[in-house]
C-alpha cells in the first residue's frame, strides 16, 4: 500500500517599505500625534500577520517610541495593541511588534509616535509578512 500526499503551503506575502512623517509633531489618524507608517491587508478579507517589525534605527537616541495598531470591531476602528513605549538606544532598533500569528479580516492600520522633534521627518522602515488565504 502507497500513499500519496499532497503538501500545501501558504501563500506569504513579504512586504517591506519606509515611510517619512512628523512623528512627533504630525497627527496620525486616529488623531494622536505622530503619523501613519502603513496599513496591513484589506477590510472584509481574512488574512494571518505573522510578523511585523518596526525599525527605528534612524530615530534620535532616547526617544520615546508608541507604535500603535488599529482594526475596526464591529464597524469601529480600535485600538489593539497593548501600547507598549520603545526606547531608542535601549530597545533593539529592529522592534518585533507583531511576532506571533495573528488572524485578521480587517486592515490593520499601524501609527507611530516619537517623544523627540528631532524625529520629524525621518525615516521608519518596516517589514511584515502576511500570509493571504
Amino acid at each position: 500500500m502507497s500513499f500519496v500526499s499532497t503538501i500545501t503551503f501558504p501563500k506569504l506575502e513579504p512586504t517591506s517599505g519606509s515611510e517619512i512623517a512628523n512623528w512627533k509633531s504630525g497627527a496620525a489618524t486616529s488623531g494622536l500625534a505622530g503619523a501613519d507608517l502603513v496599513t496591513i491587508g484589506a477590510n472584509d478579507i481574512t488574512n494571518i500577520l505573522h510578523t511585523l517589525i518596526v525599525a527605528i534605527n534612524a530615530l534620535e537616541a532616547a526617544a520615546n517610541i508608541n507604535v500603535r495598531l488599529y482594526a475596526q470591531v464591529n464597524g469601529t476602528e480600535r485600538r489593539i495593541d497593548p501600547g507598549e513605549t520603545y526606547i531608542k538606544g535601549t530597545d533593539p532598533d529592529g522592534l518585533t511588534v507583531v511576532n506571533s500569528p495573528l488572524a485578521i479580516h480587517e486592515a490593520v492600520r499601524v501609527e507611530v509616535y516619537s517623544d523627540n522633534i528631532l524625529d520629524d521627518g525621518k525615516a521608519i522602515a518596516y517589514d511584515y509578512l502576511l500570509e493571504a488565504n
